[in-house]
């Protein structure tokens, strides 16, 4: 018989265990719960033959194994986040050898945890990512290209143009930011996605979270369809309701 081990999605407050009843984790096994103080751990048990540290090794190199892996980690998640009022997500694949284990790490980091899901209680994150809409040409004097110097200076003014554009289109991101941030109760700033994971050509000038209370969400898109006539060169994708990644995972889960 493989050897198992407990696998942590994410821990909750004001869970009720019986409603993950018929969801099912990795390998089809049951996902459920483990109790600790006033704490659920949202958990299953997993096959370490997969989930074991030299499977992980090679495993986490597979493209697909770790797209699936994740889809699965945030299908669950989602789904116990709509049943509880505050979720704390532990990190993708974070796995123990028991459920004492898991026990013992969730004393650990109680204060955190408890922290985490009173920053989060009653609300939810939403996404709001800002791509720079193609630009017409800054106009550059047309003048006789008469020698490679000539030609230089051109290029020179045309690369300028553009990064001029580029800085321009940062500064309105910024601003629109900090249009959003009065609704929401907090926020991050996050690296601008390569056009590879964006699905997108246009460069990325902004890739924001926000922290909103949910009975705030109403209030926070009619204001995000204010600010889109406020910046016309930006094109908005806001995404969400979702569980609240960027503000409750813990570093040291």
């Amino acid at each position: 018989m493989s050897e198992t081990g407990t696998y942590v999605y994410a821990v909750a407050r004001n869970l009720d265990g019986e409603l993950l009843s018929g969801l099912e984790g990795f390998g089809d096994n049951p996902v459920r719960v483990i109790g600790h103080r006033e704490l659920s751990a949202v958990v299953c048990t997993v096959d370490l033959d997969e989930f074991g540290e030299a499977a992980l090794r090679r495993n986490l190199e597979v493209l697909s194994w770790v797209e699936k892996t994740a889809r699965r980690h945030d299908e669950i998640v989602r789904r116990v986040a709509a049943m509880t009022t505050a979720l704390a997500p532990f990190r993708l694949v974070t796995i123990y050898r028991s459920d004492d284990a898991a026990r013992d790490r969730i004393e650990e980091l109680y204060d955190d945890l408890v922290g985490a899901l009173d920053r989060v209680e009653g609300r939810t994150e939403w996404s709001v990512k800002a791509f720079c809409r193609p630009q017409p040409a800054r106009s550059v004097p047309a003048e006789p290209i008469n020698s490679g110097v000539a030609y230089l200076e051109r290029r020179r003014a045309e690369i300028r143009s553009r990064q001029q554009d580029a800085v321009e289109q940062e500064l309105l991101a910024d601003q629109l930011f900090w249009d959003l941030v009065p609704i929401a109760a907090a926020t991050r700033r996050l690296a601008a996605q390569d056009q590879r994971l964006s699905g997108r050509r246009d460069a990325m000038a902004l890739n924001a979270a926000f922290l909103v209370d949910d009975d705030r969400s109403t209030e926070f898109l009619e204001l995000v369809d204010v600010v889109r006539t406020r910046y016309p060169s930006l094109d908005l994708d806001v995404n969400g309701p979702w569980p609240p990644y960027s503000f409750a995972v813990l570093d040291k889960s």
